[in-house]
């Protein structure tokens, strides 16, 4: 259907109130909302909320619901009838509707649903967890995780806790595509129940004792400021810093849950104006460290003092601290066994891979989104290896996989062991990613991103990638030569095909070109390699001077 049947099928069979909101669209809204149906994107289903067909809302919601609980019988039978799915949500506007709503759809047709102790927000690590632990078939998180405070959107997992792949969500797309009346989608409260308190206490005690090497006393030094941007990991990081005695201030004009983020520039730790407000408390405690997470909590950040002023290491530097730590101790206990590997996204920044090489690890790669990266370690540790780190540069990871999500919490123990490991030599993080530098050689590998009209934003974001695609191998920016172009559109390798492209120079440097799976923005992603900082800040420059003037 075109937006004009879409918009009249609405008109016509919404509820009243519904229909007083939509009449008052203007002609481009109304072509804007109403114009295709909502799609699974990188992490599930996200958009802003409006009422029309490719927006969210109380009905899509119930759509993707019942196409979601068919796709469950489907796959499991009468099993789904005594396993059930769980549901979660964060803090943005209308959680507790589209939560409830999903409950009330899905309950109606017989399978248990549960959600968390009074519907409850909670974290999408603690869902991850609670579903692979719990033996239950699948679950939905209601959440838009870092973006802004119009959006919303599902999550979908499946038994083992990690985000359904193409293989489902396509079943679930088909499935509502036959739902023609969104409007009378039966609901029932029935089978609906809540989940015990202590899933939470087990998930922070599985954190204290699969994460740290050592156990932590009342001895360490450090002194941590921590921000949860208004979302919710407040409660969990508490009892972790709690239970590792370490000295910690929260940030508390972003602690309490709020839909509307009213005291923070963005939610999302990738940007460093999420750090603002934590900068302020590190000065006054003065702390060593500022950790930061996203609204529901799977993404987390850091900032460090080093030299009196804060530093802000990235989603590509964390993540290689964080390997040569683990690495370095494990060799240590004489824990690495062959086989061992990590997984990292195609876009991920290759700096880890030499010194990942210098431990005998194996290294896989999958597409963006942790989804992919999350069966990639699966699929090897079905043949009995051993994931060790799985991340990519979007400040997501896991230090174990008995969370299937990215998961800020085992980051968050994590770190604080490194940050006073460093410490007690007279050094910070800061040292830490210098060391491994010089060791292994200099990559700069920061994002940009280029956002676009909402309107025709997508036709002119596909029409600059079609001019991008006319380059040939051999064209040079400067003695920047282009020697790869890796289309991944066409098919690469394993991979499923998808809508971004990669640029090699030189056989090293890489720039990759990504619409975002959710918004009319283009990523740009630079990867570029030198034998000291300056060189490889001198072939960044030249390389986003020529990308950014051609966007």
């Amino acid at each position: 259907m075109n937006w004009k049947d879409n918009y009249k099928y609405w008109f016509e069979n919404a509820p009243k109130n519904i229909v007083e909101i939509i009449e008052n669209y203007s002609e481009e809204d109304k072509k804007l909302y109403f114009s295709s149906d909502l799609k699974f994107g990188t992490a599930g289903i996200r958009s802003k909320m409006f009422y029309g067909t490719n927006v969210l809302n109380e009905f899509i919601v119930a759509k993707y619901a019942l196409a979601f609980g068919q796709t469950i019988i489907a796959k499991y039978g009468k099993q789904s009838f005594k396993n059930g799915i769980v549901i979660a949500h964060d803090n943005r506007r209308n959680n507790i509707l589209f939560s409830q709503t999903a409950a009330e759809v899905i309950s109606a047709l017989g399978i248990p649903v549960f959600l968390f102790k009074d519907n409850s927000l909670q974290p999408t690590p603690l869902l991850s967890f609670t579903i692979a632990k719990g033996n239950y078939l699948g679950g939905i998180n209601i959440t838009a995780s870092h973006n802004p405070s119009e959006y919303n959107g599902m999550k979908v997992y499946n038994h083992t806790g990690t985000q359904m792949l193409p293989s489902d969500t396509n079943f679930i797309i088909k499935k509502s595509e036959k739902i023609k009346d969104i409007f009378s989608i039966k609901k029932s409260t029935r089978n609906i129940y809540e989940l015990s308190e202590s899933i939470e206490s087990q998930y922070v005690q599985m954190i204290l004792n699969m994460i740290p090497f050592k156990k932590f006393d009342s001895q360490k030094k450090i002194k941590v400021v921590f921000t949860s941007q208004h979302g919710t990991a407040g409660k969990l990081a508490s009892k972790i810093l709690d239970k590792m005695n370490v000295e910690h201030y929260f940030v508390q004009e972003q602690l309490n849950p709020d839909s509307e983020f009213p005291n923070t520039e963005s939610p999302n730790p990738q940007d460093p104006r999420s750090f603002i407000l934590a900068r302020e408390y590190g000065d006054k405690y003065d702390a060593d460290v500022l950790f930061c997470t996203d609204p529901d909590a799977d993404r987390f950040g850091i900032e460090v003092k080093h030299n009196g002023k804060w530093v802000h290491i990235d989603g590509n530097e964390l993540p290689l601290i964080q390997i040569e730590y683990k690495l370095r101790h494990l060799k240590k206990l004489g824990y690495i066994n062959l086989g061992d590997f990590v997984v990292k996204s195609v876009v991920t920044s290759r700096s880890s891979e030499a010194l990942i090489n210098s431990y005998g690890i194996k290294i896989y790669e999958n597409l963006i989104g942790f989804k992919w990266l999350i069966s990639e370690a699966f699929k090897h540790e079905m043949k009995g290896n051993e994931c060790l780190f799985v991340w990519e540069e979007s400040y997501g990871s896991t230090v174990r996989s008995f969370t299937r999500d990215k998961d800020s919490f085992q980051a968050l123990a994590q770190v604080i062991e490194i940050v006073d490991e460093y410490k007690s030599k007279g050094q910070t993080l800061v040292d830490g990613l210098e060391n491994i530098y010089k060791k292994f050689g200099y990559w700069y590998s920061p994002q940009k991103q280029i956002k676009f009209d909402e309107f025709n934003g997508v036709e002119k974001l596909n029409k600059i990638l079609e001019e991008f695609r006319k380059i040939k191998k051999g064209w040079s920016v400067d003695e920047l030569v282009l020697t790869n172009i890796i289309d991944f559109s066409k098919g690469y390798k394993k991979f499923d095909k998808e809508n971004f492209i990669m640029f090699e120079f030189n056989d090293i440097h890489r720039v990759t070109l990504r619409p975002s799976g959710t918004e009319p923005v283009l990523r740009i992603y630079f990867d570029v390699f030198g034998k000291s900082n300056a060189e490889t800040h001198d072939i960044q420059n030249k390389l986003q001077t020529f990308f950014l003037k051609n966007v």
